[in-house]
């Protein structure tokens, strides 16, 4: 089950109008959803919470501060970026405006991702690399988490792991997070948590893992 207690569900507008301040609230008609996205802000991956979008733009929660006018790049859905410039910012809303206009339902389907691995209505994954521990029935051992989202992860390690075990991946700054292998090959794994991740708390790990980079 997706972790998205106590957000807003995303409106989904299918003509070609800019996001506006809430104050000025359009009246056209318009269906819903929930969507989180990720950010690319100068070259930092950012969480953000999309309250309505459009082919011309959206209207974002965030997380962290975001200046009017900056240049960044957003996905509604996973490996589905669009460029997107930052029109205003109130409290913790923003609208931003596509470079180029998007098809609303392509970019909601996830079409414009290709291959054989492409899943629909996944949560966005953060790419990260950095140590964490891996706990097994039998072992406990260091793995290289690759990338993570709220409901699962993608380790490097040497250590033969068997799918549908259960596990518990430990993060510096997150809860222990158990669940299940979900596949294995090369040298890397996939494995799915048994609760979510709060969106809350993985926005503002990752502003965290941002700021000290730097």
């Amino acid at each position: 089950m997706e972790n998205y207690e106590g957000h807003a569900l995303t409106a989904v507008s299918l003509h070609h109008t800019l996001p506006q301040p809430p104050e000025r609230r359009g009246e056209e008609r318009q269906t819903t959803l929930l969507r989180v996205g990720k950010l690319l802000v100068e070259g930092e991956q950012r969480l953000c919470v999309i309250r309505n979008i459009s082919s011309a733009g959206a209207m974002i929660k965030l997380y962290q501060p975001i200046d009017e006018g900056a240049r960044i790049e957003i996905e509604p859905t996973p490996d589905c970026p669009a460029e997107a410039t930052v029109l205003w910012v109130r409290d913790d809303l923003a609208g931003v405006a596509f470079t180029d206009p998007v098809d609303v339902i392509a970019v909601l389907k996830g079409e414009g991702r290709a291959g054989p691995y492409r899943r629909v209505a996944r949560t966005p994954r953060l790419s990260v690399r950095r140590p964490a521990r891996l706990c097994t029935e039998d072992a406990e051992f260091e793995v290289l988490l690759c990338d993570l989202s709220l409901n699962g992860a993608k380790i490097v390690t040497e250590q033969v792991l068997v799918e549908d075990s259960e596990i518990a991946l430990f993060i510096d700054g997150l809860p222990a997070l158990p669940g299940r292998v979900r596949w294995c090959h090369d040298a890397m794994a996939g494995m799915e948590f048994d609760i979510p991740i709060a969106m809350d708390m993985l926005a503002a790990w990752i502003g965290l893992d941002a700021g000290s980079s730097h």
